[in-house]
């Protein structure tokens, strides 16, 4: 499946901008335009009223001539409108053009950098577990070692993010429409994360209805869950459980994972979908990431014909509700 298309924020813009442009001229013209017709015909039957004494002659000539005054004003203010249009929308493109340039130089910088990463993160990972799988590994090191495969892993998952914002960006990221068993994912979702549940003190259960079928890209829909969950398990306090149900709903299928962590206000609730948004960084994507797991894993799964949702109330927890379509 194509992926979806995502808006031109420029072309937009632009379009606003010589609205707004036009809307002021036409405002402008039009209170002059009719405050010259309204003087202009004070003055004609002013001058009417004291040139002829037939009543009719007067009044035939004073809608003559208020009627020619009013064509000549209504093609007057079409053309104004006109010209006023065509060069707001120049005017717009030339003002929005270095803007446009400099967000393109960015995102090829972005592109290339993080292709570039990708090499030297992935020696780095080799090298760390290669050290660690060494029988004279001094155990004094040995935290050091896994504490440094850690956060390359991170820093992978940062590279990835960003290498895929790159290709929805250019319209390169294909989204797959393939039968998928929601229940199976969510499962083996949970047994993934068990360790890092486990080492949080949390519960991480799965409650999955084995007939809940959707539709959709298994890769992406398998990272979006893996996201979520991980944030729940995250930001959870010791002692809680983070419950990951799939059940099936009229349109599909739908996984709902559910904390009972801090929650969150509705100033980042609003946000917490928007790329970067680091407001909490518990719900931006991984910890420490760069904020864009969620807003990626919302794009993939709108471009698959579902949702990903969020649902949060300070200290009481945050339900997150992925909707895929029904197989």
């Amino acid at each position: 499946m194509a992926e979806p298309a995502r808006p031109d924020v420029f072309a937009r813009a632009r379009r606003r901008l010589a609205l707004l442009f036009a809307a002021i001229v036409v405002v402008l013209v039009a209170v002059s335009s009719v405050f010259m017709y309204l003087t202009v015909r004070a003055d004609i039957r002013t001058a009417a009223s004291g040139s002829y004494r037939d009543t009719e002659s007067e009044q035939a000539f004073v809608s003559r001539s208020l009627g020619s005054l009013r064509w000549q004003l209504v093609a007057v203010d079409a053309v104004i409108v006109i010209v006023v249009g065509a060069g707001g929308l120049l005017y717009a493109r030339r003002t929005l053009s270095p803007i446009r340039e400099s967000v393109a130089a960015q995102k090829r910088f972005v592109a290339d950098a993080s292709h570039d990463l990708r090499t030297p993160l992935a020696i780095m990972k080799a090298e760390f577990e290669v050290a660690l799988r060494r029988p004279d590994l001094d155990e004094a090191t040995r935290p050091v070692l896994v504490s440094g495969l850690e956060e390359v892993d991170r820093m992978s998952g940062m590279v990835e993010d960003l290498l895929t914002l790159s290709r929805i960006d250019a319209h390169q990221e294909p989204l797959e429409r393939e039968p998928l068993d929601l229940a199976a994912l969510a499962r083996r979702t949970v047994e993934e994360l068990g360790a890092l549940a486990a080492t949080a003190g949390v519960r991480l259960r799965a409650d999955a209805d084995e007939e809940a079928r959707a539709v959709g890209d298994e890769g992406h829909v398998r990272r979006a869950l893996r996201n979520v969950v991980r944030n729940a398990v995250e930001h959870s306090p010791s002692g809680t459980t983070v419950e990951v149900a799939v059940r099936r709903v009229d349109v599909g299928a739908q996984a709902v994972v559910t904390d009972h962590g801090e929650g969150m206000p509705p100033e980042v609730l609003e946000h917490v979908f928007d790329r970067f948004y680091r407001g909490d960084a518990a719900r931006s994507g991984h910890q420490g990431g760069a904020g864009l797991g969620l807003a990626i894993a919302r794009w993939a799964l709108r471009g698959m014909g579902g949702d990903l949702t969020a649902e949060s109330e300070v200290a009481a927890g945050t339900r997150v509700t992925l909707t895929l379509p029904a197989a």
